[in-house]
């Protein structure tokens, strides 16, 4: 299973779309079946984030050890 991480420290919120959408355009290029997307403690990150990937009907994740990444299937 190919993975591949995106981190969204230091990240302006406002560009958290726009970054969202290319990763993901270019992960369905490489045809890249599962990603983490590294979002930090923050909440307003994490809800940002997933309401980008909700809008592909994609459903993250929290990670089990680590509550500051969100882990997606494609």
């Amino acid at each position: 299973m190919k993975k591949t991480e995106l981190d969204l420290h230091g990240v302006r919120h406002g560009d958290v779309q726009h970054l969202i959408d290319q990763f993901l355009f270019q992960q369905y290029k490489l045809r890249t079946s599962y990603i983490t997307i590294i979002t930090g403690k923050s909440d307003k990150m994490k809800e940002i984030t997933t309401e980008v990937l909700e809008e592909y009907d994609l459903k993250p994740e929290e990670d089990f050890l680590n509550s500051g990444q969100l882990n997606v299937r494609l």
